[in-house]
């Protein structure tokens, strides 16, 4: 079926080390050229943030300000605002 499930054939020779890293940093070369320095840059340190103990998203921060909140009180504004939703 469209050729999914054919069998691949194996390599004759097995690869070296070297030539495996030396694929692999060409790889990355290539990744990084078509993603571009800026974009990199910006998802590194998007990561950095997030391996931070005190970093805290703004949907995990809100999750937390309404669990601190009187269940009573979120339980009649998401009323209120579902109702809201329903008369548009």
């Amino acid at each position: 079926m469209f050729g999914l499930f054919k069998k691949k054939p194996k390599q004759k020779t097995p690869q070296s080390r070297e030539e495996i890293l030396a694929q692999a940093q060409k790889n990355a070369a290539k990744a990084r050229n078509e993603i571009g320095e800026e974009n990199l840059q910006r998802m590194a340190e998007a990561l950095r943030r997030m391996d931070d103990p005190n970093y805290q998203s703004a949907g995990k921060s809100a999750r937390d300000t309404i669990r601190g909140m009187d269940k009573g009180k979120v339980a009649d504004n998401l009323k209120i605002m579902l109702d809201e939703e329903r008369n548009r």
